[in-house]
């Protein structure tokens, strides 16, 4: 499984998600803690959105630091 399709709150719409990679799953500890469980995290693929949220649960998501908005307009650019 490697995009799932699901509702974006930020994007107000259904998205492809995709799993954090580690450098996300990194910054994700940095404002969290290091023992924060990072292994079901996903990511809305949509440009420019910065959201994550865990598989199934919208409600624990929060958004990636803005440098990952850049890193993910110029992979898509």
């Amino acid at each position: 499984m490697t995009e799932i399709e699901r509702e974006c709150p930020t994007c107000g719409s259904r998205q492809k998600f995709r799993r954090l990679d580690a450098a996300e799953k990194a910054a994700v500890r940095e404002v969290k803690g290091p023992r924060h469980f990072v292994g079901d995290l996903w990511r809305c693929t949509a440009p420019r959105c910065l959201w994550y949220q865990p598989h199934l649960h919208r409600g624990g998501g929060g958004l990636l630091p803005e440098r990952f908005r850049t890193e993910e307009t110029d992979a898509a650019g």
